[in-house]
């Protein structure tokens, strides 16, 4: 699973904050405003697109820029982020809506078993999504960070 925290930017916030948070969050109750999960195989469909998402990369001091998601990592996103967010889960929201209710993708084109296909639940998925949207919206502002736990 991926765990998205959209919490408070504050004055106290700092590389090693940025680095611990995931680990030490329920100590951080009082800042995290919003939370979402998402299933890895929703990730693992869409994961393309999500290199495409300027956000910086707590692991690293000074929280270098970047473009795309660590997926097995943290991730910070901020009002720079917000645009790309809201469009890309826009896009795939709208995209998904013309799916069936379980969404697959082969994974190896050979023979396979069902081992080898991702899927998950088209509804809980757009729901997500609509949260995503709706979280990333208030990054615009510059009052809060989305900070993303990876696998």
């Amino acid at each position: 699973m991926h765990e998205l925290y959209l919490i408070k930017k504050t004055e106290t916030q700092d590389d090693d904050f940025f680095l611990n948070f995931g680990m030490d969050r329920d100590n951080y109750k009082d800042i995290i405003v919003d939370y979402i999960t998402v299933d890895n195989n929703v990730f693992e469909y869409i994961f393309d697109s999500l290199t495409w998402i300027p956000c910086m990369n707590p692991a690293f001091p000074g929280n270098p820029k970047q473009l795309g998601i660590n997926e097995i990592g943290i991730t910070l996103f901020d009002e720079q982020s917000a645009s790309s967010l809201i469009s890309i889960f826009t896009a795939w929201r709208d995209l998904f809506k013309n799916g069936p209710s379980v969404i697959q993708k082969l994974i190896y084109y050979h023979e396979y078993s069902d081992d080898d296909l991702l899927s998950f639940d088209r509804d809980d998925t757009i729901e997500n999504f609509e949260k995503i949207i709706y979280i990333s919206k208030q990054l615009s502002d510059g009052k809060y960070y989305l900070y993303h736990c990876g696998i």
